[in-house]
């Protein structure tokens, strides 16, 4: 019920097929399970990286963005109760012009891991 609840509360990641911009890495990835997705969409036109989970599996997490030019920035980010009611999703989510540098167009590679946990390689094109 958990994972149902996750998909919806995040957009329905894992109801929408992840897809490849030129050859790149998808924006968007759900564990196998649904409790464990995250994304590197465009929100309102602002490029948000989120993180989400079924229940608390870390406190803190790790992200980090490869530019086109090969360099790696990370940050940490704190999870936190996805909308306050209490139901066991919790959220992490960044917004990657605030806190990552812009290395003008390309393709732009995203990890997230926390505690042994590692998704898949997300990632975005900047024009």
């Amino acid at each position: 019920m958990k994972a149902l609840v996750l998909a919806l509360s995040v957009g329905a990641l894992s109801l929408i097929p992840a897809t490849s911009q030129a050859g790149h890495a998808p924006n968007s990835y759900c564990s196998e399970s649904g409790d464990v997705c995250a994304s590197a969409r465009k929100i309102d036109g602002k490029r948000l990286l989120k993180i989400a989970t079924a229940a608390e599996y870390f406190e803190t997490y790790k992200v980090c963005v490869t530019a086109p030019d090969d360099s790696k920035v990370c940050r940490r980010g704190t999870m936190r109760d996805g909308d306050g009611d209490g139901d066991g999703i919790f959220v992490g989510k960044m917004s990657w012009a605030k806190r990552f540098p812009n290395k003008g167009p390309g393709a732009y590679s995203v990890r997230w891991t926390a505690d042994g946990f590692r998704t898949d390689r997300l990632g975005f094109h900047k024009n």
